[in-house]
């Protein structure tokens, strides 16, 4: 009997999570809000806050791009832009990719501190700006888009053999002698590939996406992926001392984005199936890890809250209501993380605009805020 009424509060609680997520679906984002008030200055700058430097880099502005966009925040996405070219990009998107750390000096004045490019983030900015192009009907954007994404394509990406075209992390310190390379899985979401490849037919974006693909799969092959992994020509994947295993800050984007891509999408099925055993290990846990390691597919310590938060779209999307609605619980009852933790914070409104279904993206990579549907 008492397993009955168990059962019972079970189901209605599993109800009305679902209910309370199709309205907040349509209502206005509040944690978008929390985000840009303790987070984003009035003139755009994302800023990491507690770090030594104040700084700010190419991939904190290049996620605000996207969340503004599922918001429907045009306003805060100029602003973002605006900030993303003045400062880290000479004034000109078009012509120099973004660096990506700025900081201030030791006498406390603000400028590029690395002026390297991070090809993730200008991923996700050109898809954040072809989005934005169709959503908002801004050609501008879709003129920008299309410049960052051939530049992306000429200046951060090589043709490796064994591997085929590949995304390196940076235009430069990534590739070494006798074709060696150090590359990172979850600089490269599928989707984004996939929406770039119909956007711009004559570039090699398909290329791009399947040696992605073969990156995400074959480093991956004991259910979890690496932060890094070493690529040499003639002998593949391998580590080093330098270059371990570990799989922890970076990899978990690599599950998070996975998540993200449509039920029909190219190696959609083959990453879910790639992925469960560390899905069975954060059942059994009921938290995911803070480290695993590729090698073994072992894991362990605690991740921090952002960590559950992102992986709570793959953990729904295989049908493991009662783990997320726990971990959903844990995130309700402390979020002081998400005024003082940038990564944790990001990690948070991808994990919770996604398993709310604030957005999807199609087996082509096009995104679908649902204000631009649903809500209309």
């Amino acid at each position: 009997m008492k397993s009955l009424v168990n059962m019972f509060f079970t189901v209605m609680a599993l109800f009305a999570f679902n209910a309370n997520a199709q309205v907040e679906q349509c209502e206005p984002w509040q944690s978008w809000q929390v985000f840009k008030n303790h987070f984003i200055s009035q003139d755009g700058r994302v800023i990491d806050l507690g770090s030594d430097q104040s700084i700010t880099t190419s991939e904190g502005q290049s996620y605000a791009l996207f969340f503004a966009l599922i918001a429907n925040d045009k306003a805060a996405f100029d602003s973002v832009l605006n900030w993303t070219q003045e400062h880290l990009s000479e004034g000109d998107l078009s012509t120099r990719l973004p660096a990506w750390k700025w900081g201030l000096d030791k006498n406390r004045v603000g400028g590029i501190l690395d002026s390297n490019p991070a090809s993730d983030s200008d991923l996700w900015i050109a898809y954040s700006l072809s989005q934005a192009a169709i959503l908002w009907d801004e050609r501008r954007y879709s003129i920008l888009a299309a410049v960052l994404a051939q530049r992306i394509i000429r200046e951060e990406t090589a043709y490796i053999t064994g591997l085929g075209l590949s995304l390196l992390p940076a235009p430069a310190g990534f590739e070494f002698d006798n074709e060696r390379y150090k590359l990172n899985p979850s600089y490269s979401p599928l989707f984004i590939y996939q929406q770039f490849k119909k956007l711009y037919p004559h570039s090699p974006w398909h290329q791009l996406h399947e040696g992605s693909a073969k990156l995400i799969l074959d480093t991956a092959q004991q259910g979890v992926s690496p932060d890094w992994v070493m690529f040499d020509s003639n002998r593949g994947f391998y580590y080093d001392r330098k270059n371990t295993d570990l799989g922890s800050y970076n990899a978990i984007r690599v599950y998070l984005w996975a998540s993200m891509m449509a039920k029909d999408a190219p190696y959609k099925q083959e990453l879910l199936a790639q992925f469960a055993p560390f899905v069975d290990t954060i059942k059994e846990r009921s938290h995911v890890p803070l480290n695993t390691y590729a090698q073994s597919g072992k894991s362990e310590k605690r991740g921090p809250l952002g960590f559950n938060a992102a992986l709570l779209p793959l953990l729904a999307e295989q049908g493991n209501d009662e783990l997320v609605m726990a971990i959903q619980q844990k995130l309700m009852i402390d979020k002081s993380f998400t005024q003082t933790r940038y990564y944790d914070s990001v990690l948070h409104l991808f994990g919770e605009s996604a398993v709310n279904k604030r957005f999807k993206i199609t087996a082509d990579g096009t995104l679908q805020p649902t204000w631009s549907t649903e809500c209309r």
